[in-house]
């Protein structure tokens, strides 16, 4: 007996740091809480999409563990705040991907090249394995051409980001009406 197929779902994806986090300190390396800044626009931007009947899910490079800048519970503190934060208005992050990794890492463990790591769309795989994703639907918000390159190989619309208000960005370059 077959399984019977998920119904298709529609995935907003964020990049964080440039998106969904402002702060430009520590040459991006962004790993410890006080450092997370909430772009403007960023919240209302998410519970905008939430409330539109979209998933949400952060795909983030976070290369700065393998380099020895933070650690695994400094970036998953980062993550819980970013996830109660959003609850306290009642938006929840449906899943927050990253990759650790990186050739050039020192902590061994972490220094390797991986699928993960965007350009590659390891993160949108292990999110088509948990979801049927509409892939006409969903799209990507991010702020370097690694992100453009990952919605391209994942099959979805990207959205380059390089303001500095992320709803007004939206609300001018995504008509919900031409994902629907």
């Amino acid at each position: 007996m077959t399984k019977p197929k998920k119904k298709p779902v529609k995935i907003a994806f964020f990049d964080r740091d440039g998106v969904i986090n402002s702060s430009k300190i520590n040459n991006g390396y962004i790993g410890k809480l006080k450092d997370f800044k909430w772009i403007p626009g960023a919240k209302k931007t998410l519970k905008y999409f939430k409330n539109n009947g979209y998933k949400l899910i952060i795909v983030t490079n976070q290369s700065g563990i393998a380099r020895d800048y933070f650690t695994l519970k400094d970036l998953n503190k980062i993550n819980r705040y970013i996830r109660n934060s959003l609850l306290k208005i009642n938006v929840k992050i449906d899943a927050i991907y990253f990759c650790p990794y990186h050739i050039d890492g020192v902590i061994k463990k972490y220094k390797k090249k991986s699928s993960l790591r965007k350009p590659n769309n390891g993160m949108f795989k292990l999110a088509q394995k948990r979801w049927n994703i509409d892939k006409k639907k969903s799209f990507m918000i991010g702020d370097q051409k690694t992100d453009m390159i990952f919605a391209k190989k994942s099959r979805i619309r990207g959205f380059l980001f390089s303001s500095s208000n992320l709803f007004n960005f939206v609300k001018k370059s995504i008509k919900l009406t031409d994902l629907n």
